[in-house]
């Protein structure tokens, strides 16, 4: 039971992160080096709290401002970009950081900062993880929620009709990158540790897995994309080292036969069974 409390617990920062993914990728910012800003969230809340003598009730909030502040100026760096281009450009940032990160001494250097105090409290993380959730929900279902799509399908014809895509732009990707420096803080208080491996690429693909293979188009997507692909490894018996290679198969069957992904298979499941009723 103790080793399930563990998976599921892992599962719900990281479906944190994954919601945050989900709303830059709805918005067209097609980020697969989110990685880099759970790092953010873990460094800085460590590094309060080790160096700072903070709680962490006050080191994780203000990680979580360092994410947003680090997202939106990222995005306002990258505001010509769109998709794969700006894609590729989120990929680099992984390696540029990652290949800093581990020079700096100061926060641990290659080995990275230990000591940081632990926050292993289950409903505090569940708490944090279902007000992300239902922020995400109720923004999704709101005007702005429709500004977003508008602009993630044609930003230029968003923009046309007023959308004021820049200022958007730039929010929405802060705002997700708060959610993944929040989940990157709570992971980092709940084992004690913060490395240069947290900013990599691996983690920033697994995440974008997450959320294309539970539904990109679905506020539900990426929180079960996440449990399932948590739970998955466990359940058949995966070898971490094939892990990527069978998530990666598995993204490439999903976009060709389910585009929509589980969310979007339940909801046609749920349609025929209304419909036999």
């Amino acid at each position: 039971m103790e080793f399930w409390s563990t998976i599921l617990l892992s599962a719900t920062i990281a479906s944190i992160a994954a919601t945050g993914l989900f709303l830059q990728i709805r918005n067209g910012q097609m980020n697969v080096g989110m990685g880099v800003f759970v790092g953010i969230g873990g460094y800085v809340s460590g590094l309060l709290s080790t160096r700072g003598g903070m709680s962490p009730a006050v080191s994780i909030p203000v990680a979580l401002i360092a994410g947003f502040l680090a997202g939106a100026l990222y995005a306002a760096l990258t505001l010509r970009l769109h998709h794969w281009f700006f894609a590729v450009t989120t990929l680099s940032l992984t390696i540029a950081a990652v290949a800093v990160v581990s020079q700096i001494s100061f926060i641990g250097g290659a080995l990275g900062m230990t000591d940081i105090p632990f926050v292993t409290s289950a409903p505090a993380i569940i708490a944090a993880a279902t007000a992300i959730f239902a922020l995400t929900w109720a923004l999704d279902r709101s005007a702005t929620g429709l500004r977003i799509r508008a602009m993630g399908d044609d930003q230029e014809l968003a923009e046309v009709f007023g959308v004021r895509v820049k200022r958007l732009r730039i929010a929405i990707f802060g705002l997700g990158s708060a959610m993944a420096a929040l989940s990157g803080a709570l992971n980092a208080h709940r084992f004690g540790t913060a490395q240069p491996g947290d900013l990599a690429f691996q983690p920033s693909l697994l995440l974008f897995v997450y959320v294309i293979v539970g539904g990109k188009n679905s506020v539900w997507g990426s929180v079960l994309g996440t449990f399932f692909l948590y739970c998955a490894p466990e359940i058949i018996k995966i070898a971490p080292e094939a892990e990527l290679l069978v998530f990666g198969a598995l993204m490439l069957i999903v976009s060709v036969w389910m585009p929509n992904g589980i969310a979007g298979g339940l909801q046609s499941v749920l349609r025929f069974v209304r419909r036999r009723g």
